[in-house]
């Protein structure tokens, strides 16, 4: 498959260490019924087990690795400056020769089976020796790490606070090799009908009911292998899962209807729109940008190459402020 650019856990292992602005590599792996997955967690300066910090899962793209994945994004230079830990869970060539999270395959779309179980093992692997706080554990996503991502949050969706997307697609826009090529050219079913099925697969998870997910997406419009139309497709499906979320009625609690409208530019870069979604209290749950002239990669990175471009937007310190107002208005608000 040409896609372009996971419980039984075991002991921490020390992995490498770096002077690095201070943080440190750390790594381990985990053994599930589905297999078996290895992963590197950077261990920010500013953490102290006495407090319990936030935690981001990053889920690279095809043909990506933690190391690629953690330059092209800053993620780590994030997590220095703001004392969070970064786990990046890394794909075999077994599991998909071109190193693909296989978002795609229904046999890796439900809870407790294929690459979820492992992905979420991770987690619970970090969680079993660093001092994380649940409630603010966050999956990030590039391409196919981005699909799974949104997997992720429906599959086990008391782990995550919240959801980032880059070049990634609605919940199961696919459930084959086929559609998965049509549904990054061309979009996926009906994100209301995606956004429902999103619903009841959380509601039939062991976690049961759930407050709704904020979610924040980007898309680069010039994208050669990820349509646009597919970021529109993923905010509609979630402003109909969190509408459900909300009191079990498609009711418009949440709708994409209302989205604020901001328009921007990076200096001598690239433009931007950005739309934010709000609730019903005025509370901040999605954000969609789509930005100009970016390809199939990170917008804002510090670096340039295939899978990086740092014209656009900041993509990972725009990530992280939304998670972060999120938290503070689901705290100062009540739930979401």
């Amino acid at each position: 498959m040409k896609f372009s650019p996971v419980i039984i856990s075991v002991a921490m292992l020390a992995f490498l260490s770096t002077v690095a602005h201070g943080g440190t590599w750390a790594g381990g792996a985990v053994k599930t019924s589905s297999g078996s997955r290895e992963y590197k967690l950077w261990v920010a300066s500013l953490y102290s087990k006495e407090k319990p910090v936030a935690l981001i899962l990053m889920l690279h793209g095809c043909m990506q690795k933690a190391e690629e994945l953690a330059a092209f994004s800053g993620m780590n230079d994030l997590a220095d400056k703001n004392g969070f830990l970064v786990a990046y869970p890394e794909q075999t060539v077994t599991a998909n020769p071109l190193r693909c999270w296989n978002w795609f395959d229904s046999k890796h779309q439900t809870r407790d089976a294929g690459e979820p179980s492992l992905v979420a093992a991770v987690i619970q692997d970090v969680r079993s020796s660093y001092n994380i706080d649940a409630r603010r554990v966050y999956a990030i996503g590039i391409s196919a790490g981005g699909a799974m991502a949104v997997v992720m949050g429906v599959t086990y969706p008391e782990m995550f606070a919240g959801l980032g997307v880059i070049a990634g697609v609605e919940f199961k826009a696919a459930t084959t090799v086929q559609a998965g090529l049509a549904a990054m050219k061309s979009g996926g079913p009906d994100p209301n009908d995606q956004g429902l099925l999103a619903f009841q697969t959380i509601q039939k998870s062991l976690a049961g009911a759930k407050t709704r997910i904020p979610v924040i997406a980007f898309q680069g419009m010039k994208d050669p292998y990820v349509s646009p139309l597919n970021a529109d497709q993923l905010i509609a499906q979630w402003a109909q899962t969190n509408d459900y979320l909300d009191d079990g009625k498609d009711n418009d609690s949440v709708s994409i209807q209302t989205a604020k409208e901001t328009k921007g530019a990076v200096p001598n870069g690239y433009s931007f729109t950005k739309y934010s979604y709000y609730d019903s209290a005025k509370r901040l749950l999605m954000e969609k940008w789509l930005v100009d002239g970016l390809g199939h990669a990170w917008s804002g990175s510090p670096i340039a190459n295939q899978f990086a471009d740092p014209k656009g937007p900041n993509a990972s310190a725009e990530m992280w402020r939304f998670f972060e107002a999120s938290w503070d208005s689901k705290t100062k608000g009540g739930n979401q």
